[in-house]
């Protein structure tokens, strides 16, 4: 059974990590990394099953990843039957050159045909949007937001795309051409203005900017992103997951074996199969909720900043970078474009 195994491991490890979360709500589900969409439906069932026993309730948001050559109405019902109620399509562009430099496999019909097929059967769908990469223009950008909008969608990711080997590993190769002059990019300004052709197209189609690159029709917002953005704690298994869990002292985060095989070897030998452990002090998870809050159109309480940052804040709101309303601090458009510098201005010290 394709995925069997590796769902099985999953579900071990789930498990095995839970007692640390004893007390906190299971809230979402989110079955993405490689190609979930390629497993058997029974071994989907299989970890939604396993979440439901570690007490995700029954109307929870349960996100399945799909690339458009594995997503259509048979799988999405069988996907629906093992509990799936939200799919997440990588679709990445409409363009078929940018989609043949992103060295996807789909073309842009398949791409369409899938998001159609799949919302005939599950109604919350999410399409991922990649700008930013070869062959990409302002006019690819805007006529993949204004396709993607007339779409039967309910969510869009729109993201830059990254070529630090250290966020995406199949951007490697792209990575190190680019730093040898072997293969031309659009520039910093040419990828802000794709940004925004993405966001004015969605937007003026209905599509609410609710993060920095994600936009949503009312009342579909990734509750599951969300809860990743206010900070709260998160059980990642599988190769390559991460998770966080606060503690007493703090909180620990770990990454799990990238390889497929490392993982289940530690997986099946009965062991926790983290790479690697990192322990937050309060200082490092208070600069995290800065920049993670300050990524939302929610924002940040402000009453949660000392009063060095609040001078900071003064100076930002001042620029036009971010306004403070009802005792919260929200970035502007503009502040979101400098988000990383913004955020740098609020962070304390490590250790603190």
């Amino acid at each position: 059974m394709p995925g069997g195994r590796y769902a099985a491991a999953v579900v071990a490890e789930m498990r095995r990590r839970a007692p640390a979360f004893a007390g906190r709500e299971c809230a979402t589900l989110y079955v993405g990394g490689g190609t979930p969409s390629l497993w058997e439906p029974e071994a989907i069932a299989q970890v939604v099953e396993a979440a439901r026993a570690l007490g995700l309730p029954g109307g929870a948001e349960v996100t399945l990843e799909a690339n458009p050559e594995s997503a259509d109405a048979g799988r999405a019902a069988a996907w629906r039957e093992a509990g799936v109620n939200r799919v997440s399509i990588g679709v990445q562009s409409f363009d078929a050159a940018v989609l043949r430099k992103l060295g996807r496999r789909h073309g842009p019909d398949e791409a369409e045909r899938a998001v159609r097929e799949v919302a005939g059967v599950i109604p919350n769908v999410s399409v991922d949007l990649i700008y930013g990469g070869r062959r990409a223009s302002v006019d690819s950008a805007r006529a993949d937001a204004e396709r993607v909008a007339s779409l039967p969608v309910t969510h869009v990711s729109a993201y830059a795309l990254t070529l630090d080997a250290e966020v995406l590993a199949e951007d490697v190769p792209f990575s190190r051409l680019a730093r040898e002059g072997k293969l031309a990019f659009p520039g910093d300004d040419e990828v802000l203005d794709e940004g925004r052709a993405i966001a004015a197209s969605l937007e003026g189609a209905g599509l609410r900017r609710y993060e920095i690159s994600n936009f949503a029709r009312p009342g579909f917002e990734s509750r599951h992103n969300l809860l990743y953005w206010r900070s709260e704690d998160y059980l990642g298994a599988g190769a390559g997951a991460v998770g966080c869990v606060r503690t007493a002292a703090g909180a620990l985060r770990w990454t799990n074996h990238r390889a497929h095989g490392p993982w289940l070897a530690a997986v099946e030998a009965g062991a926790l199969p983290s790479a690697d452990e990192e322990a937050l002090g309060g200082a490092e998870l208070r600069n995290e909720r800065v920049m993670l809050a300050l990524r939302t159109v929610d924002g940040l309480d402000a009453s949660l900043l000392s009063p060095a940052q609040r001078r900071e804040v003064a100076g930002l709101v001042g620029a036009g970078l971010a306004t403070l309303d009802g005792g919260r601090l929200v970035l502007t458009p503009e502040g979101m474009e400098l988000h990383s510098a913004v955020v740098e201005r609020l962070f304390e010290p490590s250790g603190g």
